[in-house]
């Protein structure tokens, strides 16, 4: 290859930037998702419809074998420099994520007291007039003043009896204007300190009052959450019910925010789903799936007891990769090893997950898509039609009994 064509290939640094080149890669080919599928499973590749539209619809590092498959697909001439970007974008997040776990977990130095240092003992001044002072009276509160839960002194050591002068106070020598100009007995005025109603420092009351009004809107939001308005960051940490603020049940047909995290949660048990809000045949076929698989009622509804499943069930068995499916079919139908993986591919897209809904409510299952009337004639169970091997061994004894694949009559597949 040239360096004039290598030079071409555009260069990612992210995965984000990665998949955004990828969408590029797509619009400029003037292909639909259906057309770069039909075209990948030409050439040998498996790449659903739904598979590109989810991977195109992500920020997330996708697939090698999905990537080559649309690559060569859309007709891309260097799809070897593509994956080399590929993998240099996975090296570099597999070496981020090993420094992050291997990073020392550090420690907040306790934060000075935003009060600053401890006031020398002695009376605090007061914002107003004061009156004279007497020596041995020490710090006093006037008969009036009252000091509220707000207005404590902060915790520290406890003050000495006795004045002590402070960089604001007025010198012993003048005499202070009393705070009450009336007659006194005495001849020597006296002062007696005032302690000022909210004597603490401003710090202090700042942060008290920030924390009073974060707990303030924390309770709040959860009332706010508990009526049925959904907060996207206070309802994740609150770890409410899946089925909060949502439809009892989620069925086809239905689309939104609420369809759109059962996506999220099928894919994660690792389901090959679209995620984009609607619940239409592809969700169907993977909730259908996930019900099989765990042994739930099939019902392709998803209801409180599946999300919860969703919540708390590990991941399904992940499904066989496309070239040991190729090699089991040619090992199995040795007489027409490339029919076998063209008829499969036809019916399935060489998904051993596959679940189709047909018109009449029935349903079809894996590679060779058998349907519900010829589970209940072999005597398994939707989990059991699940599994490539059996549906693989029962589909070559149906073979050896027709004496080929008359018995499948293969139709495109509804959009999934």
């Amino acid at each position: 290859m040239d360096d004039g064509a290598r030079g071409a290939v555009p260069q990612a640094a992210t995965a984000g930037e990665y998949v955004a080149l990828l969408r590029d890669v797509r619009r400029c080919s003037g292909l639909t998702y259906r057309e770069i599928s039909r075209r990948a499973s030409a050439a040998g590749h498996w790449l659903p419809a739904s598979t590109l539209a989810t991977m195109l619809g992500r920020i997330t590092l996708p697939r090698e074998r999905t990537v080559v498959a649309m690559l060569a697909a859309c007709g891309v001439p260097d799809v070897e420099r593509w994956v080399e970007m590929r993998r240099d974008i996975e090296a570099r997040l597999s070496e981020r994520d090993r420094w992050e776990t291997s990073a020392p977990q550090t420690t907040v130095a306790s934060q000075p007291s935003p009060a600053g240092p401890v006031p020398p003992a002695g009376p605090i001044p007061s914002a107003e007039p004061t009156s004279p002072a007497d020596p041995a009276a020490g710090p006093t509160l006037p008969a009036d003043s009252a000091l509220s839960a707000d207005s404590a002194l902060p915790a520290g050591p406890i003050l000495p009896a006795g004045p002590a002068p402070s960089a604001d106070a007025v010198p012993s020598d003048r005499p202070v204007p009393s705070a009450d100009p009336g007659p006194s007995d005495d001849s020597t005025p006296t002062v007696r300190p005032v302690l000022p109603e909210r004597s603490r420092p401003a710090a202090p009351r700042s942060a008290r009052r920030r924390l009073r009004l974060a707990v303030l809107a924390v309770l709040g939001a959860l009332t706010i959450g508990g009526a049925g308005t959904l907060l996207p960051n206070l309802t994740a940490a609150a770890k409410p019910s899946p089925t909060e603020g949502c439809p009892l049940v989620l069925r086809q047909g239905m689309y939104g925010p609420c369809v759109l995290d059962l996506q999220k949660r099928l894919v994660a048990r690792g389901l090959d789903v679209p995620v984009d809000g609607w619940f239409g045949p592809g969700t169907t076929s993977g909730l259908i799936a996930f019900q099989a698989l765990g042994s739930l009622p099939v019902s392709g509804a998803a209801d409180a007891q599946v999300l919860d499943e969703l919540a708390s069930q590990p991941t399904v068995p992940a499904p066989w990769p496309e070239d040991r499916i190729g090699k089991y079919l040619r090992r199995s139908f040795p007489e027409d090893p490339s029919g076998a993986v063209e008829m499969a591919r036809c019916l399935s897209e060489l998904d051993p997950y596959r679940v189709v809904v047909v018109a009449d409510g029935s349903r079809r299952w894996g590679l060779f898509q058998f349907t519900d009337t010829e589970l209940s004639r072999f005597g398994v169970d939707p989990r059991t039609a699940l599994d490539p091997y059996w549906n693989i061994r029962t589909a070559r004894n149906v073979w050896s009994l027709t004496g080929g694949f008359g018995h499948w009559q293969c139709a495109p597949s509804p959009s999934m």
